[in-house]
Order: C-alpha cells, then structure tokens, then sequence
C-alpha cells in the first residue's frame, strides 16, 4: 500500500548521506507489514531500494536493545542470512537495509514440507558459523524473569504462577546445546522469500542455544509431531523431539508472557490461541515429561 512521507520517515532518511540524496530525488514510500508497534516501510528513490524499520517506544518492556540489535544483524547480513545494512540510529530507533527481491512468507508456506525443508536447512547453515565476538548473550532465564516481574501487566487466559511453575519444570528438564548465533524470533512474517532463504527482523538476535531457536519455529506454527520431524530432519544431526520437547514448553510459556505484555490475545487468530492454549494446559509435571 502507497504511503505519504511522514515527518518520522522524513528526519529517518534525513540522517545519513544517502538518505538526504533519495528526499532530494524524490521517493515513493510503500507500507509493510510491521510486528507490534513498529512501523517498516519501502522506500524507492533513484538513490536505492530500502526497507525502513521504525522501532515503537516500547524497548524496555519487550527488552529490546537497539545497539545489539545492529551489532547481530551486521554479522548475520556479512555472513549471508540478513538484508546489508545501511543505517542504523539506535536512539531514534531507526534501522535501514537493503531491499532484497522475494516477499515475506506465509504460514502456509512455513508449515509445508518443502517450507520445514528449507528452514531447517538453512536454521543448521545459521547455528554452523562460528561463534561471533562482541554480539549479546541470550540469557533465556533473565528473560523470563524479566517478563515475569513486570509490573501492570494485565492477566491473560492463564496465569502467570501457573506458567512460572511449567518454567521451571521444563528448564530443569532442558539439556541446552553449544551456542550459536540464533534469530530467536523466526515466524513467517520473518522469512524472506529469496534464494538463499533470508531472515530479517533481528530484534531478539542473540548467540544463543538453537534448541530455543527451533522451539519458536515449532511454535509459532504450531507444528504437529511429524512437522517437528520433518524440521528435525532437514537440521541434520542428532537431534530428536525428546530433545526439542523441553525448549518447546519453555518458548510456549515465553510467547505467553509476550501477549501478556502486548495484549495481544485478542489479536491472536482464533486456531492458533486455541493451539496455544491447549498445549499450555498440559502440566509437565503431570504427564511425568
């Protein structure tokens, strides 16, 4: 959908050199599809081809930091799995990448065998590369802690004592993996339809455990026992769902904390809150998992 230039889209392209020459060329501004408060954009210009991601003013309670969302992006986009950055003003929460051919996916997409195919092949490549110097930790225990503490969050459809104890059975249950370098957020809208598969939005990027990293993809799409083994497969190694079961129950409870915090249940399509919901409903501690 066209756009008009707003002035926050204006002062963004206003901050660097190129930016200042495509406002001078003149620009056709599209909207895209943004998560939670954040707005992105394409922008054309004789200058370039852009996405331009405007952050929300909500960084602390979803703890966003800026300064290593760019650092994580830098090294994945070097490495080939993220659009080449061009701008980044970490205090006006503005980033700038390159526009690359292809479209984000959909669920569909993600959920079909050549889909889990592509993703856990491409997921394996990402968790490959050496470790990166100098990128933030994923402390997967301080963030929950952080979602779990946070204050004048209205309750959602279970209990925030009630996924503090699923927590802790299913950490103490985990057995993490060697670090890697991980996108930590990777529904569809996240995929890029190129070749090679691209990922963008690297808000939560981290070095990470990849069990949490697979533990969002099966979530997010809901993924049945024989979607998780296709993914599993097309990841290679030794990995089975035994070993992915624990993570799961932990991104699951984690994705809860989120809509807590955005009050985002109501916007959650009906299938996948009822999906949500019934695997949130089966106590660990119960089924003896």
């Amino acid at each position: 959908m066209s756009a008009t230039l707003s002035a926050e889209l204006r002062a963004a392209l206003g901050g660097f050199d190129a930016g200042r020459a495509a406002l001078a060329a003149g620009v056709a501004v599209t909207v895209l599809a943004g998560g939670g408060s954040n707005q992105t954009f394409r922008v054309t210009s004789a200058a370039g081809d852009w996405v331009v991601r405007l952050g929300g003013a909500d960084d602390q309670a979803f703890g966003i930091n800026r300064v290593a969302e760019r650092q994580v992006h830098a090294v994945a986009a070097r490495a080939g799995f993220a659009p080449p950055l061009l701008h980044v003003d970490e205090d006006q929460r503005v980033l700038i990448a390159a526009h690359l051919p292809g479209a984000p996916w959909t669920r569909e997409q993600a959920r079909s065998a050549d889909g889990l195919r592509r993703i856990g092949a491409r997921l394996a490549e990402l968790h490959a590369l050496p470790v990166p110097r100098g990128v933030r930790r994923l402390d997967i225990h301080a963030v929950l802690a952080h979602y779990l503490e946070l204050k004048d969050v209205p309750p959602g459809p279970m209990s925030r004592a009630d996924l503090a104890a699923r927590l802790r059975w299913s950490l103490a249950n985990d057995r993490p993996r060697p670090p890697a370098l991980c996108h930590n957020d990777l529904h569809w809208r996240n995929f890029l339809g190129h070749d090679p598969l691209m990922f963008v939005d690297w808000e939560y990027g981290a070095v990470g455990d990849p069990l949490f990293e697979l533990a969002a993809v099966v979530g997010y799409h809901d993924l049945d026992a024989g979607e998780r083994a296709q993914l599993l497969a097309a990841y290679g190694g030794t990995l089975t769902p035994a070993d992915l079961d624990p993570m799961c129950r932990v991104f699951d409870c984690l994705h809860a904390l989120w809509l807590d915090t955005a009050r985002g249940w109501d916007a959650l399509e009906a299938p996948r809150r009822a999906a949500l919901l019934a695997r949130l409903a089966v106590d660990p501690a119960e089924r003896g998992a």
